[in-house]
């Protein structure tokens, strides 16, 4: 009988460093010359992230990677509930291993929806650090989220796209360009790091081969991605996305976006900015009912590593799943 497959253990007595999951992944990571990907050695400056949604899930998992990591920390926790996010800080820095007391979690209230609170989560970082070393773009919605705005009841297929779109893509682009700024004056080289989905593969385009050329030409700007998108929401709400080889999925559709925009901006900023994105993998949060078959933890490794990759292995306009680069 086949052992049953181990995920980095919580208890912070295991001392949760990237060697041990090295060690637990089996390989010695990312994109050397064989695809893996190598790990940057440890610096007495503290590094600086920002990780949206993350006082639960995945956007947790990967506080909880990062403020383990043997690298010092300041780690701002975005969170759309300010007194979750206290909580989850207060959480996590219990769960810190003795010799991380230099590391930081700070709650960053952020929500993806009001233009206000990300120019306010801005100016905290600028204020207390000055620089922005690591965004890990995690914060989205889906309709399968019990919790999403206090267990409302189903929402109609049509009301969703507006919501979806706007939160997801349009919310994650806006604070992308707000910290921008921030990212440009880190030596680290900063990186951004952009959670995506299965449900945001190309295959969702099946039905419209002009969309997935729309969609994947070298040479699309951001505004027309963004009027593409537009395009979705419009259809959808008058009840011809279908017919227009437009999927059945809001989510999804906004996923795909973010894959598109991590490519279009890893292409402008290819000299100076690490930008990838990551499918995390059928995980288990509230997202999906906790109904998937991975714990967030396992979703939380990639974006770790993507994070922590050595400077002199610059990877960028990439797409991952499992420590691996995968086809879109």
């Amino acid at each position: 009988m086949m052992a049953p497959k181990r995920y980095p253990p919580r208890n912070p007595s295991w001392s949760m460093r990237r060697e041990h999951l090295m060690c637990f992944l089996g390989l010695s990571l990312l994109l050397s010359s064989r695809g893996c990907l190598a790990l940057a050695a440890a610096s007495s400056k503290p590094r600086v992230a920002l990780v949206s949604g993350s006082n639960k899930g995945i956007g947790r998992e990967i506080v909880r990677l990062l403020a383990n990591d043997e690298q010092d920390w300041v780690i701002f926790l975005g969170s759309r509930d300010e007194s979750r996010g206290n909580q989850a800080v207060q959480d996590l820095m219990k769960d810190l291993d003795e010799k991380n007391q230099k590391t930081s979690i700070v709650c960053c209230p952020l929500d993806l929806t009001d233009p206000t609170s990300i120019a306010r989560a801005k100016e905290m970082v600028e204020q207390q650090q000055g620089r922005l070393d690591v965004l890990i773009n995690n914060a989205a919605i889906c309709f399968n989220d019990p919790t999403l705005y206090g267990k409302v009841p189903h929402t109609p297929f049509e009301q969703q796209a507006d919501i979806s779109i706007r939160t997801n893509f349009f919310g994650t682009l806006q604070v992308t360009q707000t910290m921008l700024p921030l990212l440009q004056q880190s030596d680290y080289p900063p990186r951004i790091i952009n959670i995506a989905s299965a449900a945001g593969r190309l295959a969702i385009l099946k039905n419209n081969q002009d969309l997935v050329e729309a969609f994947t030409s070298p040479k699309l700007q951001l505004t027309e991605l963004e009027s593409l998108l537009q395009q979705f929401v419009q259809d959808v709400e008058a009840g011809v996305h279908a017919s227009k080889g437009w999927p059945n999925t809001c989510y999804g559709m906004s996923k795909l976006g973010i894959i598109a925009m991590t490519k279009l901006m890893a292409r402008d900023y290819v000299d100076s900015i690490m930008i990838n994105s990551v499918d995390p993998g059928f995980c288990a949060t509230d997202q999906n009912n906790n109904q998937g078959v991975l714990p967030a933890e396992r979703g939380a490794v990639t974006p770790y590593l993507l994070a922590t990759i050595t400077r002199d292995k610059f990877v960028t306009g990439k797409h991952f799943f499992q420590e691996q680069e995968i086809e879109w």
